[in-house]
């Protein structure tokens, strides 16, 4: 009876020990640090990375045009002039103000209040309406 248990031992023994060699590899081309779990994860964080790429190289281009139309050699006057507004808060005295909110619509004024030459739409004006200035 023992000799039958160890000639048996001896014929699976190499099997298990085979067996749990492919297993331990198999494990860690999976699971392991360079397994296909991490390469599936590297791909997914490189997708992500080239879309953060694409969108910083897209902020880029629409600054270098900017500063392109601001430079003396081609200086642009209508962007210089909306820059001041936009930054500095100027506005010319005949200018008309008129913000948009675009989280919220917004009424135009009743027609009894609003100027006659007032556009019709969602504005809210935040100057008074004013007489045309005679030159």
């Amino acid at each position: 009876m023992q000799r039958d248990i160890t000639r048996r031992l001896r014929q699976i023994a190499p099997q298990i020990f085979w067996g749990c060699l492919v297993s331990y590899f198999a494990f860690h081309a999976v699971q392991g640090d360079r397994g296909v779990v991490a390469w599936l994860q590297m791909r997914q964080q490189l997708a992500q990375l080239d879309q953060q790429l694409d969108a910083a190289q897209h902020e880029r281009m629409i600054l270098e045009r900017q500063v392109a139309l601001m430079r003396p050699q081609s200086l642009d006057p209508d962007m210089l002039d909306e820059q001041v507004r936009r930054v500095l808060g100027y506005t010319d005295a005949r200018d008309r103000v008129e913000f948009y909110d675009s989280d919220a619509r917004m009424r135009a004024p009743a027609l009894d209040d609003a100027a006659p030459d007032a556009p019709a739409g969602d504005v809210l004006d935040v100057l008074p309406p004013q007489e045309p200035v005679a030159r």
